[in-house]
């Protein structure tokens, strides 16, 4: 019951009290709906400690993933969220794990995650009936590798299907990793910095984006033009992190920030790279394998020779064929170069841009 009342009183603190009255309503009538609803959330009995002892990297959407070496966990366990599907063609893996509970997205994109990530994930997890009262399983439909979440208890559960979703979809994620079984979790791409996108303003909670200029996440088209999205609460989102880690420090699962720089500081931080033991060739054969799929170049330095450098941001455009530059100027460009170019790395401090292929 404290959780209800202190999840309420947020609402009303942080977002007035149009929409406290509001969401109330719609959770009134999602109680009322639990009445007649179907109750099957799939068989999550054969899930629970399925990967008892191994470790997994959660992914946040943060534009620190552009900054890591993402493809070193091409053999690791991951779970991912939402928006995913636009990283897919800058990996050399894809996710095992998928979840979404945010009630805006679902609307948005319902079909993309039926084409674009459901058929390539080994589970993904969402809300039968989210808490506002959007119909998830409606959206979504039945599939073998789908699984519900009862997500009308706030708090962090340990007995799935019930899942508080604790103001991010990564509180979720942490949860069903722990049901799982997995005892070591790593985050990535947190940053819990945002930045001022031009947007309209539904309400104080509802906003959505008027370009494809998104800043706050590893691709400009993340939250792009149409795409509505919840006003980011990081104080909030913050302290139940916290509470996160509590759980987590009771039932002895470890928990770290693999994160390049950002400012989640509530769990102990870990350098990403340091958690892997790849001898430098071995690192440059799995950069390699995952740019060239046909083995085409033996060495880096092979790459380096064969593609233009750029060398400042004016050089860009977007006609011109694949090419190398810095990992800082990389990062940068992606929010201008993702539209015509896939961009992959970052290895040795240098960014590749391969021109996409328009298909006729």
């Amino acid at each position: 019951m404290k959780s209800f009342i202190d999840k309420g009183f947020n609402v009303l603190i942080n977002d007035g009290v149009n929409v406290f009255v509001l969401r109330l309503m719609k959770y009134v009538i999602l109680k009322f709906r639990r009445l007649f609803l179907k109750s099957d959330f799939g068989d999550w009995k054969s899930l629970k400690n399925t990967y008892n002892g191994k470790r997994i990297f959660i992914l946040g959407n943060g534009p620190s993933l552009n900054q890591t070496p993402l493809y070193y966990l091409k053999d690791e366990y991951t779970m991912c969220f939402n928006r995913v599907n636009l990283m897919l063609d800058r990996l050399n893996w894809t996710p095992n794990f998928y979840v979404m509970t945010d009630d805006l997205l679902i609307k948005d994109m319902s079909e993309e995650v039926k084409s674009e990530i459901i058929p390539k994930v080994d589970y993904a997890f969402f809300p039968d009936i989210h808490p506002s009262n959007v119909n998830f399983r409606k959206r979504i439909g039945n599939h073998s590798n789908v699984y519900y979440l009862n997500t009308d208890f706030p708090g962090f559960q340990s007995d799935l299907p019930k899942c508080g979703i604790n103001k991010t979809v990564v509180n979720a994620g942490i949860q069903i990793a722990v049901f799982l079984g997995f005892t070591e979790i790593y985050l990535l791409g947190i940053d819990m910095t945002f930045g001022d996108q031009k947007v309209k303003k539904e309400n104080s909670r509802n906003w959505t984006a008027e370009k494809d200029d998104d800043p706050n996440h590893f691709d400009p088209r993340y939250f792009g033009k149409g795409r509505s999205y919840h006003n980011p609460t990081v104080h909030e989102m913050l302290d139940q992190f916290d509470k996160g880690r509590i759980f987590l420090d009771k039932i002895g699962v470890k928990i770290f920030n693999a994160t390049i720089g950002g400012k989640l500081e509530v769990f102990e931080r870990v350098n990403f790279s340091a958690l892997f033991n790849f001898s430098q060739v071995q690192s440059e054969n799995i950069f390699l394998s995952m740019v060239f799929k046909n083995n085409e170049y033996s060495s880096f330095d092979d790459v380096e020779k064969t593609f233009n450098t750029i060398i400042e941001a004016k050089d860009f455009n977007p006609e011109i064929d694949t090419f190398i530059c810095s990992s800082d100027l990389g990062a940068k460009l992606i929010k201008r170069a993702v539209f015509s170019h896939i961009p992959l790395g970052p290895y040795k401090n240098k960014y590749i841009f391969k021109k996409r292929i328009v298909s006729l």
